[in-house]
């Protein structure tokens, strides 16, 4: 894609809160998008049917969607959501993914695209343009950032041993930077700090076994690195808004019904 010849027009920002979604087990409506959309989940345990395929609508995913795709959404998920055109018709061009996991540190650039789109100023156009250009840089190199090499590979290592002990002080000491130089440099890369990132993923594995495995609340904490369940079921509630029990039985009967019901419409 030719970056100078690019042109994207933003049409609509939202955000999806408690305030303005269906109920729970409900459809938001069958649809075809018309434009380019790029929705960012911030939490939800729902789904999102894309061309006939159900996919999860799990924390830190990211939906790229192109014109023409069928959609529809299955309550509860809660996100940031833009729709853009594309007059230079560059992006016809690209193979794009129909989503990416990991894109939290994306939240700052859709939360900025709502602002000016709600609340424009002279320097708005300016800003969205910035925003989508980094958003779908993040999305052409498959969700990796600027991070430096230390920092790109302390996530490697967080996300493929969630399930051992993990702590700040020893990430840092092999990144090779003091801990309050590594967590400056692991918040600007991720958009969060390293704690909490570990503990995001931890959930969103948490999250993965829940929908595809048997196992139990209990040995699903224990997969994710959660000695104490006491604190898996707190953080998984702050995250999920509901306990892991809930999710399970939400989660599979979404997909269950989608199943039964939407696929053959859609």
């Amino acid at each position: 894609m030719a970056a100078e010849k690019f042109l994207p027009e933003l049409i609509s920002a939202t955000q999806l809160t408690k305030k303005n979604v269906p109920a729970t087990r409900q459809s938001f409506g069958k649809r075809v998008a018309a434009y380019y959309e790029l929705e960012l989940i911030s939490e939800g345990s729902g789904a999102i049917i894309t061309d006939g395929q159900i996919i999860p609508a799990i924390p830190e995913r990211l939906f790229i969607r192109r014109p023409g795709m069928r959609l529809e959404g299955f309550a509860p998920y809660y996100s940031y959501y833009i729709v853009f055109s594309d007059s230079s018709r560059e992006l016809e061009q690209l193979n794009l993914p129909a989503y990416l996991d990991g894109m939290g540190q994306l939240s700052d650039s859709f939360k900025t695209i709502r602002n000016h789109f709600i609340y424009p100023d002279a320097a708005s156009d300016f800003e969205i343009k910035s925003c989508i250009f980094k958003i779908l840089a993040a999305v052409l190199k498959g969700g990796s950032n600027t991070a430096s090499p230390a920092i790109e590979a302390s996530v490697r290592y967080i996300k493929s041993h969630l399930e051992e002990e993990l702590s700040v002080a020893s990430l840092a000491k092999e990144s090779g930077y003091s801990q309050n130089h590594y967590t400056n440099l692991f918040k600007a890369a991720m958009g969060e700090t390293p704690s909490g990132f570990i503990r995001r993923c931890r959930i969103r594995k948490a999250c993965e076994l829940l929908e595809e495995t048997n196992e139990t609340v209990e040995t699903i904490a224990q997969m994710c690195g959660f000695d104490n369940f006491s604190y898996f079921f707190r953080a998984f509630k702050k995250i999920q808004g509901r306990t892991p029990h809930a999710y399970r039985k939400a989660v599979r009967r979404y997909i269950n019904n989608s199943c039964k019901h939407s696929v053959k419409r859609v």
